[in-house]
C-alpha cells in the first residue's frame, strides 16, 4: 500500500453513492460516473492517497466499477500512469466496510471528514486546521466525498468534522464531485 508521507498523517477518500440525497432530499443510491474512477484516481495518486473507496450496494455498480478499472488495467493501453492510479482504488458495499478495511491498515480509528457544497451544522475544520492537524499529529483521517444531491443526515451524524464549501466568486457553488476533490486534496497536500 501507498504511504506517500511518512512523516504525514494518512488520508483516505470515500466516494458515497449510498446513502447520499437526490435534489428532492430523498435518500437514493446515485449511479457511478465513468469519469470518477480514473480521475479521482489520478488526484488521489497525486496527492498521495492510501486507499481511494468506492462505496455502492449495488453489484450493477460494483461491475461498472470493475469494467472500467479493466478498461484503464490493460496492459496493452499506453497508459501506465492511469494505471499506476488505480492502484488506490477499492470498491465496497458499504461505508462501514471502507471503515473497517482503513482501521485494519491504520490500526486506529481515523478521523472522519465530510465534505459538502453546502455549509453544515457539524463541527467545522478549516482546511488548514486539518493540513496542520495530517503534518503535526500523524493522525489519519478519511475525507468522504458524497454523489447526487450530498451526504444522507445518518452520514453527516457520524462525521468528526466538516471541511467547508468550496466558493468562488460568485453565488454559483455546484462543482462536480472529481472537481472538488482535486480542490480539496491540492489545499490539504499541495505544495
Amino acid at each position: 500500500m501507498l504511504r506517500p508521507y511518512s512523516n504525514m498523517g494518512n488520508l483516505y477518500l470515500g466516494l458515497l453513492h449510498y446513502p447520499v440525497r437526490n435534489r428532492k432530499g430523498e435518500i437514493v443510491t446515485s449511479a457511478l460516473t465513468g469519469l470518477d474512477v480514473p480521475d479521482i484516481a489520478r488526484s488521489c495518486r497525486t496527492f498521495g492517497i492510501c486507499k481511494y473507496y468506492i462505496i455502492t450496494p449495488l453489484p450493477s455498480q460494483q461491475q461498472v466499477a470493475q469494467r472500467i478499472y479493466d478498461y484503464w488495467d490493460k496492459e496493452e493501453r499506453d497508459h501506465a500512469h492511469r494505471r499506476e492510479a488505480l492502484q488506490v482504488i477499492k470498491v465496497v458495499a458499504t461505508l462501514e466496510a471502507s471503515l473497517a478495511d482503513v482501521l485494519a491498515i491504520e490500526g486506529i480509528r481515523p478521523l472522519l471528514v465530510g465534505t459538502s457544497a453546502q455549509k453544515r451544522t457539524a463541527p467545522q475544520f478549516t482546511y488548514e486546521q486539518l493540513r496542520e492537524k495530517l503534518e503535526l499529529e500523524n493522525t489519519p483521517a478519511y475525507l468522504l466525498f458524497g454523489t447526487g444531491w450530498g451526504l444522507a443526515e445518518e452520514v453527516l451524524e457520524r462525521l468528526d468534522v466538516m471541511l467547508p464549501p468550496i466558493y468562488g466568486p460568485g453565488p454559483y457553488n455546484h462543482l462536480s464531485v472529481r472537481s472538488a476533490v482535486a480542490v480539496i486534496l491540492d489545499r490539504l497536500r499541495g505544495h
